[in-house]
């Protein structure tokens, strides 16, 4: 099409037209389980535990159960497969990577009043800390038989009543990709006869001009992450009371590419290669309190403030044998509230159980224009409200020594839907940029998990293993005409971690 454009490569400033939908909102907030090797043999049931890097993220207070100073690091392999059935025709695809998911450095300090006492502030503990809370990486294939629903039927629906005037390039006179007031994907439709006008008494309405059945197909490929890097301080009063907090700094990096393409029935077709990053930084703090009421158990609970993110986002459409220009966008993202409970029990020196309970206020996420101006997404931000649901956590682990040196683990952990299935359906601004018009509904995630480690005095080595199943629901596009499809992503994880104390 614009080979001018191309050439510039141009670059719109797209703040009038906020491309952000609840869906993009959940991929940034919704959490995960991830960390070192004992923390994952475990399924992260750690609140009240502590003593491992991993734990302090969730409850700093486990920060003071150090008794000696520490460096660790841990790798991870991730073995993903995902699996696809949309109309009866399974689909199948994989994504293996591997990954550095955490360093850390704990200082131990004692007090003095620890030489002589046991009552007071015993310890004071410090820690700098990097942790990967989230891998964005895999790949999904998802494929149909033939269909009545074509997302040509989506882009007219979509286009409303703007007319064809709005749409049609002019040379050197007229460009619809900078008319604010129009949608990219009604101009791509457009462009590509997809879709027709009809006015009657000055008024157009469109229609779809695909009259075959359709054979969709739907391919993505996500990479990225979210890290955070943390400072943290936890106190031990009496041996009975531990209390602590971290200042944290995250950090998000995402990157997409989905393309949707329909074989028509004569053979021709269409497709949309739909490009999106996503990144910037946030702040937030946590803090977490640790009670020993007799020796043999530990309950645990800690608050995770709002984390404040600066986020840009850029994306562009290939179609046809033209590419839009690129659309970029500044915005804030506040995530929910997070708060988590949690209780252990020490089995002498042969072994524990622990369970927790997390909760996070889904349905509390807010977006902010870049003045931080809440009712410049007052549509988005009430879909969170209606749309996602709040997500509660249970995880429940245990560790059995074999002897002074060699532990088993294992350890199993669920999350429920993050969405509100009867209302969770993209919307779409009707000036938006973004030509991604499908979405995944969330429907549980299940963790299974075992490991084993072998420490010395100081040092040691822990390994796991962990069986993460996300279940979701695909739309390509949100037309009740149009079936969804079942995908079941199965990740397994090994991991590794190496410590060494003193």
């Amino acid at each position: 099409m614009k080979k001018n454009i191309l050439a510039m490569a141009v670059i719109l400033n797209c703040s009038f037209a906020m491309a952000q939908t609840e869906f993009d909102a959940l991929k940034m907030i919704q959490p995960d389980i991830n960390g070192t090797a004992r923390y994952m043999g475990m399924a992260g049931a750690f609140g009240a535990l502590g003593g491992d890097a991993s734990a302090i993220k969730d409850n700093p207070a486990g920060l003071v159960i150090y008794r000696s100073s520490e460096i660790t690091t841990t790798l991870d392999l991730s073995l993903q497969s995902s699996k696809s059935v949309w109309n009866d025709v399974t689909a199948h695809d994989n994504l293996d990577n591997f990954k550095f998911n955490n360093f850390s450095y704990v200082k131990a300090t004692p007090t003095y009043r620890s030489l002589s006492s046991d009552q007071g502030l015993l310890s004071s503990n410090w820690s700098f800390s990097y942790n990967r809370l989230k891998s964005f990486n895999r790949n999904s294939t998802i494929k149909s038989g033939q269909s009545s629903s074509s997302i040509s039927d989506y882009m007219a629906y979509f286009t409303g009543n703007i007319k064809s005037a709005d749409l049609a390039y002019v040379e050197n006179s007229y460009e619809p990709f900078d008319n604010t007031n129009v949608p990219w994907l009604s101009v791509i439709g457009y462009e590509n006869g997809l879709i027709k006008e009809s006015v009657n008494n000055n008024a157009s309405s469109w229609s779809s001009t695909v009259n075959t059945m359709v054979t969709p197909t739907y391919t993505l490929h996500e990479t990225g992450y979210i890290d955070e890097y943390s400072i943290g301080w936890a106190g031990n009063f009496s041996n009975r009371f531990y209390l602590g907090t971290t200042l944290n700094v995250q950090s998000i990096d995402y990157n997409a590419r989905s393309i949707y393409s329909e074989t028509f029935g004569g053979g021709n077709g269409t497709y949309l290669d739909n490009n999106l990053s996503t990144s910037g930084t946030g702040f937030n703090l946590n803090i977490g309190a640790i009670v020993r009421p007799i020796d043999m158990l530990r309950l645990g609970v800690s608050i995770h403030t709002p984390t404040i993110y600066d986020l840009t986002d850029n994306n562009y459409t290939n179609y046809g044998n033209s590419t839009t220009p690129t659309a970029s966008s500044d915005y804030k993202l506040n995530s929910p509230w997070k708060f988590n409970g949690s209780a252990a029990v020490i089995l002498g020196q042969k072994g524990l159980i622990s369970m927790e309970y997390d909760y996070a206020m889904n349905s509390h996420a807010k977006f902010y224009d870049r003045d931080g101006n809440a009712q410049s997404f007052d549509d988005e931000n009430t879909g969170i409200k209606t749309m996602l649901k709040d997500v509660q956590t249970i995880k429940i682990g245990g560790e059995y020594r074999l002897t002074d040196n060699f532990s088993l683990r294992a350890g199993y952990a669920y999350m429920n839907g993050a969405t509100n299935n009867a209302e969770a359906h993209k919307l779409m601004r009707s000036n938006t940029t973004r030509t991604d018009a499908e979405y995944f509904q969330n429907n549980r995630t299940d963790y299974i998990t075992a490991g084993f480690g072998y420490r010395e005095a100081n040092w040691y080595i822990d390994f796991a293993y962990m069986n993460k199943n996300l279940d979701e629901t695909f739309y390509p596009y949100n037309l009740t005409s149009v079936n969804s499809a079942s995908v079941k992503t199965t990740t397994n994880n090994l991991i590794v971690t190496l410590g060494l104390k003193f």
